[in-house]
């Protein structure tokens, strides 16, 4: 293992890459196999953004990965990382009859894998809905085509007559789309049930996130074998194999431009003091907002770019109770299935009530990951007999709604107040209530217990709201609408949860490789 903290041998590279998330840690593992010298910076501790875990006492816990749709050997992210010369990872699969458990209050749907089967079971659950249901899963179809397309225009354009109801609802929400289908709001709620993957409800979500969701999983569940930490790990020693450097706990303060041209990146690390890096070419894998208005800086934009960029909606932020259950559910047989409680039928109402910086009372949902049973193998998970178990609801993202002050985020006082404490044991408490639909003594087998909030998320990743989907996904900021990898500076790129490859563990090692394409003038896989 090299220092990835104080050790930094040059000040000239052919590439910066701000922030080791997904998506920069793919692009400079690209460039670095074509020869590239590379540099990537980080300011937190460990490489991966929300790819990463943290340890406590006996535990290990994910940040961001849960589960993760086309990892098969042909796999759009085994391609990728194929291409990274990334090869050696294993997925587990989760259960193929029923990778997400649906909790409504009077029924339970389990989605298995296939779009046959998925369609079969939602015939049985809705026999009356038959006709709608067809037409929905005749949209997910068209979708697949439209995903498969190859950026071959005389391909696309044989294509584009196959995929007309995706052409015809691009522009629409995924609630029109179901509406369009049904009027029972029990099927909606099941065909909308991932929305906490995408953070929208659907009026606000775009049709193609919806569909595009349920497509992806819809081909596969998996869940990295050694957990969410191998896939970056992999990424950074691929880096690191072909000569690049990683440095971390560097804070990037400003991106050098002069004239519409980069020219580098300045920044802080605690051993080596403020250094100035130059480079022709700087990728930006931090927040969308950050990047342009903090770290470019308007007087390097033009109008129509900082009015653009202002205006981006980010999609909400995600708090999540982390849990030791002294319960070994492996040993229990239980199975590789993710639960989605759900409190009622209706995702408007709550998230309405959380956009404003507010707690939804019921919660909207709770997600239950069970970690130790996704990855059976993995020892570092939880001690003998417990069981990993994590619990993510929709929560606001204000630090206001969690009881602190501006100058208290600013400074980080806000962890030690007693405040931030109490509203951090509600919102426990009603994922616990929550979670008591599937395990109903879970209050009395708790050994662990921790709350991330959105403003965690924000303090270690820098996003805008504490999201890590970056901007929402509407239809009016979704797929053509949002950003691509190259920008008005010259040699400037982006990659990251808010580009057009959309958001996810497979999005954004997508937008990396896109911006490694772009800039070595040829595709990548």
């Amino acid at each position: 293992m090299r220092d990835r903290f104080r050790v930094l041998n040059d000040d000239s590279f052919d590439a910066i890459v701000i922030g080791a998330g997904l998506g920069g840690l793919t692009a400079a593992a690209m460039l670095a196999h074509e020869g590239r010298k590379v540099l990537v910076l980080d300011q937190h501790y460990v490489a991966g953004g929300n790819a990463t875990i943290f340890r406590r006492r006996g535990y290990e816990f994910d940040v961001g990965v849960h589960y993760i749709g086309e990892c098969g050997k042909d796999g759009v992210l085994t391609r990728i990382l194929r291409a990274a010369e990334v090869g050696d990872i294993e997925f587990e699969e989760l259960d193929p009859d029923g990778y997400d458990t649906l909790v409504f209050p009077d029924f339970t749907f389990r989605v298995p894998r296939g779009i046959d089967l998925f369609r079969d079971r939602l015939c049985a659950q809705f026999p009356a809905e038959q006709r709608g249901i067809d037409r929905y899963i005749a949209f997910i179809r068209q979708l697949d085509v439209a995903m498969g397309m190859s950026s071959n225009p005389v391909s696309a354009l044989l294509t584009l007559p196959r995929i007309t109801s995706v052409l015809r609802w691009s522009g629409k929400t995924f609630g029109e789309l179901l509406d369009s289908f049904t009027t029972d709001i029990r099927l909606k709620a099941v065909l909308a049930a991932q929305n906490g993957d995408y953070g929208l409800p659907p009026s606000r979500a775009s049709a193609l996130i919806g569909g595009g969701i349920a497509l992806h999983y819809l081909k596969g569940a998996y869940y990295p074998k050694g957990g969410g930490q191998v896939i970056a790990d992999r990424l950074a020693e691929a880096i690191e194999r072909r000569r690049g450097t990683i440095l971390l706990r560097s804070h990037v303060e400003r991106i050098i431009a002069h004239d519409g041209v980069v020219e580098g990146v300045e920044f802080c690390n605690r051993h080596l003091g403020r250094r100035t890096v130059r480079a022709p070419i700087v990728i930006s894998n931090a927040d969308l907002k950050r990047t342009m208005s903090e770290l470019v800086g308007r007087e390097n934009l033009s109008a129509s770019t900082i009015d653009r960029v202002e205006k981006y909606e980010m999609a909400p932020g995600a708090a999540v109770l982390y849990l030791g259950m002294k319960r070994d559910l492996v040993a229990e047989g239980h199975s590789r299935t993710n639960y989605w409680v759900f409190s009622g039928y209706d995702y408007e109402a709550p998230y309405a009530t959380i956009a404003r910086g507010e707690f939804a009372d019921p919660v909207l949902f709770g997600f239950i990951s069970i970690a130790s049973v996704k990855d059976p193998t993995n020892s570092r998970l939880a001690p003998s007999g417990i069981s990993n178990v994590q619990v993510m609801g929709m929560a606001p993202s204000t630090p206001e709604a969690w009881g602190v002050s501006p100058g208290e985020f600013r400074s980080g006082d806000y962890s030690r107040s007693e405040t931030y404490a109490m509203k951090k044991r509600r919102f426990a408490d009603a994922m616990l209530t929550i979670a008591e639909r599937v395990f109903p003594d879970i209050r009395r087998q708790i050994v662990y217990q921790e709350v991330a909030t959105p403003l965690t998320h924000t303090r270690f990743t820098g996003s805008t709201n504490g999201t890590s989907y970056g901007i929402a996904a509407t239809p009016a900021q979704f797929m053509r609408h949002r950003p691509g990898a190259q920008t008005e500076i010259k040699g400037l790129y982006l990659c990251g949860a808010s580009m057009r490859s959309g958001h996810g563990i497979v999005g954004v090692a997508a937008s990396g490789m896109t911006a490694a394409s772009e800039i070595l003038g040829r595709k990548l896989i």
